[in-house]
């Protein structure tokens, strides 16, 4: 079968899937995008969209078989939703990737959990799963002061709460991290007190290449559960390879062979390290589209398609350089104005674009999704990225008015 003969479907078709889409497309690969929004933008770059609700995987599959075509490969770029739709559909048309089992395991953060105690994996002292509501909050004062309580299948930060105090609303947080939910179960570990890291790997017949480890900044006021920046690091080489070791570790222990991945990691204040959690696909927020290719050179989303559909990856040849990928985190008010961005993208090494439009109505950022724009700048070393991103930021201004 011929490269251009080749069909590859796309599990969720929205802005940050829309680049996996069109650099499948460049690679001579046919694409149904598959999203429950009419609107979605990657419907734009398809040849074939299906759009319904994904809650019965059973009828988007039948839906499938009725466009007679004969597909090579399902994927969920940089979508955590998408995940275990892209492998029940592999397993319906017998298509190369990882099937519902593993899928399971790198969506459910208790699961891997378990493994990765088996597996010496480093992690958490303690954790423990809950699958109701009914006496969480009881056990919960039982745990030793900080902890994190999260959703054991949730992504971008929604949910997820760090424990400071006896006077933390154990109700609220235990009632908002069942509702991220989709299993219906929470989980909560002892907290790692420490810098957090994201990796960024893709993995070929199980050899795990580390594409990018950037750290991570917080907004303020958020416990630290809600990223504003990722930058490459000012680290001992000791200290990163800790970190890439054991994210190469928790892969491994999975089962994880083939495909894209997302980590996140503590570097802890002794320089031990702990892994917080990990998914098969790419990273969400331009990390996948943007981040990566700039900070190792390559093509992350055109080799996630290509094995997608069985066809072999070029030889991985890492070029590193130094990103800051900056975020604008949301405020409560109007949004009645942005400048800057156009002087910011005439700095050599900068690329920056807003995420929002003017009359839009924006509350304080609880999650990693409620940004207002980004700043991504590349250089040859950590502190030139840095001065870079904050020049530009420099130049940019979202003007939001708190309208009663």
């Amino acid at each position: 079968m011929s490269r251009e003969e080749r069909w590859l479907i796309a599990v969720t078709a929205g802005r940050w899937q829309k680049h996996g889409i069109r650099e499948a497309k460049k690679a001579g690969i046919k694409i149904l995008a598959i999203d429950s929004d009419p609107n979605a933008e990657g419907f734009t770059e398809a040849d074939q969209t299906l759009c319904m609700n994904f809650a019965d995987h059973g009828l988007v599959i039948d839906a499938l078989k009725k466009f007679n075509i004969v597909f090579s490969g399902a994927v969920s770029f940089c979508s955590e939703v998408g995940m275990m739709l892209a492998a029940n559909i592999r397993e319906a048309f017998d298509l190369p990737g990882p099937r519902r089992e593993l899928c399971e395991k790198l969506l459910d953060k208790a699961v891997q959990r378990n493994i990765w105690k088996e597996k010496n994996v480093p992690g958490p002292s303690m954790y423990k799963l809950f699958h109701n509501a009914s006496g969480t909050v009881e056990e919960l004062k039982k745990f030793d002061l900080p902890f994190i309580i999260k959703p054991i299948d949730s992504s971008g930060s929604r949910g997820v709460a760090k424990i400071e105090s006896v006077t933390d609303d154990l109700v609220a947080v235990v009632t908002n991290a069942f509702r991220f939910s989709t299993s219906g179960k929470i989980i909560a570990e002892s907290y790692m007190d420490g810098t957090e890291f994201t990796v960024e790997v893709f993995v070929v017949t199980g050899k795990v290449y580390v594409l990018a480890v950037t750290e991570k900044k917080k907004v303020a006021g958020t416990r630290g559960t809600v990223a504003k920046e990722l930058a490459t690091p000012d680290r001992p080489k000791n200290s990163i390879q800790k970190i890439e070791q054991a994210v190469i570790d928790a892969f491994t222990a999975l089962g994880y062979t083939d495909g894209p991945g997302h980590a996140e990691i503590i570097l802890m204040k002794d320089d031990s390290v702990g892994v917080v959690e990990v998914a098969g696909r790419g990273g969400g927020f331009m990390v996948f589209d943007k981040l990566v290719p700039c900070a190792s050179g390559i093509n992350i989303a055109r080799l996630t398609a290509l094995q997608a559909v069985g066809l072999p990856v070029e030889e991985i040849k890492i070029k590193t350089a130094a990103v800051v990928l900056r975020f604008f985190p949301s405020s409560p008010g109007v949004l009645q104005a942005i400048s800057g961005f156009d002087a910011a993208n005439l700095i050599k090494g900068v690329e920056a674009a807003p995420f929002v439009e003017l009359g839009e109505r924006f509350d304080k950022a609880k999650a990693d999704g409620d940004r207002l724009g980004y700043i991504l700048s590349t250089a040859a070393t950590p502190a030139e990225a840095q001065q870079l991103a904050d020049e530009a930021e420099s130049k940019i201004f979202f003007d939001i008015k708190d309208i009663q």
